[in-house]
């Protein structure tokens, strides 16, 4: 890793007075993404609005791929490395939710403010202050994706990774090889530097059902799934590789007095290892077959989300620039492990790493928000970040 050179100050500094001016900018942008609904697998009329926002920022390509991720293209002098950002732009809030975002003191109040409304703003306003700079050292394409979050099962983050040499941007084409992830959700303290692989299952249980006098004794799907579940919440997991488990959804039956036919629970399994997310899963699918058979019941087992397990080593040249570059500007950034888009190209083993860059509370909550005096010190670091890239300093 070389130090900070000239070209990338004055790359850096160009524009610092332009991005500390840029607050209310930031928050109406921000504002007007949150208010448009984007449940995950119906994100359509959101990705429209960003799609607009990239083509009046001057982005060069704006396309929209197969399931919807919008992607901006900025061309570069030098292809041996490409930086790619995505941020997704659904949320977990169904259509109907009030997504009215309200201001208050140095908070900004609405569902998915935050997580992941804020990001994606942040990231097209780069992509504003880049487009100015255009050829850039290097190529950077922006993907505003899909399908992060619950059942989306990084659709869109998948999806671009497997068609990664597929797509065309006026003339220029992806390599795998050179590509370096910067993908951007979450918090400003810390990088994401493995992923969380996770398998999640849609089980359902059927049974005799009956009236529950006239037909007692017969076989209920809930008495089935209950057993069980009472066997799942047994299982001993290890602390370290952190591993977990749980039921989420349960739902069955439809009157007190049926002995139920039908009933549906889903489950989820997560673990930084893969080995012992398999193992888990192996366990469980035992249980099944127990209770199944203790209860008289049968059972499904749909696999509703598969998320595959990453690693970026701790001593990898841009896990140990960006920890430096955030001591250079005050921040102590940690290593963490979580399910992000990352998981799909840290799975291909491609460098990639998740960073946030502001802060707020109470993600996935109605009462989510965001503290407004982190989101130009947040911004400015992004800045230094994708200039320190473009510059091969990491």
């Amino acid at each position: 890793m070389v130090g900070q050179n000239g070209d990338e100050l004055r790359f850096v500094e160009s524009h610092l007075a332009e991005i500390r001016g840029m607050e209310e900018e930031l928050i109406d942008l921000i504002t007007k993404i949150s208010e448009i609904p984007a449940p995950s697998h119906d994100e359509a009329e959101r990705g429209a609005f960003v799609k607009s926002v990239m083509e009046d920022y001057g982005f060069p390509v704006v396309t929209v791929d197969a399931v919807g991720n919008v992607l901006g293209f900025l061309p570069g002098k030098d292809p041996s490395r490409t930086i790619v950002s995505m941020a997704h732009i659904d949320t977990v809030f169904p259509r109907g939710t009030d997504l009215t975002v309200r201001r208050e003191g140095n908070t900004l109040h609405g569902p998915g403010v935050s997580d992941n409304s804020a990001s994606v703003a942040q990231m097209l306003l780069l992509g504003k202050l880049m487009a100015r700079n255009l050829p850039l050292p290097h190529p950077v394409l922006l993907i505003a994706n899909v399908g992060e979050e619950g059942l989306g099962d990084l659709k869109g983050a998948r999806y671009f990774c497997d068609h990664v040499q597929d797509y065309d941007f006026d003339g220029f084409k992806l390599d795998p090889a050179n590509l370096v992830f910067i993908n951007i959700d979450g918090g400003i303290d810390s990088i994401v530097n493995a992923g969380v692989g996770s398998r999640r299952l849609r089980i359902t249980f059927t049974g005799e059902g009956g009236h529950s006098w006239g037909a007692f004794g017969k076989s209920s799907a809930i008495h089935g799934m209950g057993t069980a579940i009472a066997g799942i919440a047994r299982i001993k997991v290890p602390a370290s590789p952190k591993t977990t488990y749980n039921v989420g959804v349960v739902s069955g039956g439809h009157s007190v007095n049926s002995i139920a036919q039908s009933a549906e629970m889903l489950l989820d399994m997560r673990s930084v290892s893969g080995e012992e997310l398999a193992k888990l899963e192996r366990q469980v699918r035992a249980i099944l077959d127990s209770a199944a058979a203790e209860t008289n019941t049968s059972y499904t087992a749909e696999v509703v989300g598969d998320r595959p397990t990453g690693l970026l080593s701790p001593d990898s040249s841009l896990v140990q620039g960006l920890v430096k570059l955030g001591a250079e500007n005050g921040l102590k950034l940690s290593l963490e492990a979580s399910s992000t888009d990352s998981n799909i190209p840290l799975s291909k083993g491609w460098p990639a790493v998740t960073m946030g860059f502001k802060r707020s509370e109470n993600a996935h909550r109605v009462s989510e928000f965001l503290y407004i005096d982190s989101l130009i010190p947040g911004l400015e670091f992004a800045w230094r970040v994708y200039a320190a890239l473009l510059f091969d300093r990491f």
